[in-house]
């Protein structure tokens, strides 16, 4: 789902759009699934050099996934659509009555619990974090200085500051980060029920579509393995008294003051792969120095 908060943000989708070739691309893959650029040339009637730029205009406004594939004739690349929604949110700016008091920016090694199955790991942006799909990693001290980690299932939990005093009235709280699935190897479609919780309230899951490295990361370190996630999505979680919204869709109906955070509270946020979830596709959470945006978990208070 492509979630646009503000509709001055859909440059790059809109111009993806503005193709009636493009658009016809959209409508082959929403019919069959996946294919091959070779399909579209001989489809559409054009040259490969031709078919390459629409696919990268596609590709760039976040509207399809590419893979490569290995058969007879060599290494091809493989085309998905990578959303099923388009949500232009006119009104975002106006429904959010408050402003932002304060903000939190968490490293994503600094968990304060886990519990972690392989595939897992971490590393900083110098190097990997001991030896892959080992558990003990996650109780490493450098484990604090983590850009990127993955598990198969489990959780990381994470305190987050409490900025609320008694003279303010926090009327929505935000999570924002960066995720993927964890595939054994790698998978462009490899879905995963991403879970979040607030204090053990369940907040609801966020659907993974898979574990993506179609292309490197804009933050990725140069010496990071190219067979493994590389980016993410960035997912955002909002509560407030209207329930629980991820990435702009309702997903629960747990409210704010379901929470009942107070000034001097603690505030215990966790991303969780539960093992029976109908989808246990892992997760790869991006930090500073990996994946698209290089931030870890930002948290909003937004009061009035």
């Amino acid at each position: 789902m492509i979630y646009l908060k503000d509709f001055k943000q859909g440059k790059l989708l809109y111009e993806a759009l503005d193709s009636d070739i493009r658009l016809g691309i959209l409508e082959e893959l929403l019919k069959n699934g996946e294919l091959n650029l070779a399909h579209f040339a001989q489809r559409f009637d054009i040259s490969n050099g031709a078919i390459t730029a629409h696919i990268k205009k596609l590709h760039e406004a976040g509207l399809i996934e590419i893979s490569t594939s290995s058969g007879r004739r060599g290494t091809q690349k493989i085309c998905r659509l990578a959303t099923d929604k388009i949500v232009i949110d006119f009104l975002a700016r106006s429904q959010t009555e408050g402003r932002v008091v304060e903000t939190a920016r968490i490293d994503i090694g600094h968990y304060i619990g886990y519990e972690v199955h392989p595939t897992c790991g971490l590393a900083t942006a110098e190097k990997v974090i001991g030896t892959f799909d080992d558990p003990a990693c996650f109780s490493y001290p450098e484990r604090i200085h983590a850009g990127i980690l993955w598990l198969a299932y489990g959780y990381v939990e994470y305190l987050v500051p409490n900025y609320l005093d008694e003279r303010t009235e926090l009327v929505e709280l935000q999570f924002s980060l960066e995720v993927a699935s964890e595939a054994p190897g790698y998978s462009a479609y490899y879905p995963s029920d991403i879970g979040f919780s607030v204090n053990g309230h369940p907040l609801g899951t966020y659907l993974s579509k898979g574990e993506y490295n179609d292309r490197a990361g804009n933050c990725n370190p140069s010496w990071w393995y190219g067979n493994l996630g590389q980016y993410g999505k960035k997912v955002v979680v909002a509560v407030n008294e209207e329930g629980t919204f991820i990435c702009g869709f309702k997903a629960s109906d747990i409210r704010l003051s379901d929470l009942g955070l107070a000034a001097g509270d603690q505030i215990r946020f966790r991303i969780f792969v539960s093992e029976d979830a109908p989808h246990c596709g892992g997760i790869t959470l991006f930090g500073r120095s990996f994946g698209d945006y290089g931030e870890g978990i930002v948290c909003n208070f937004i009061c009035k």
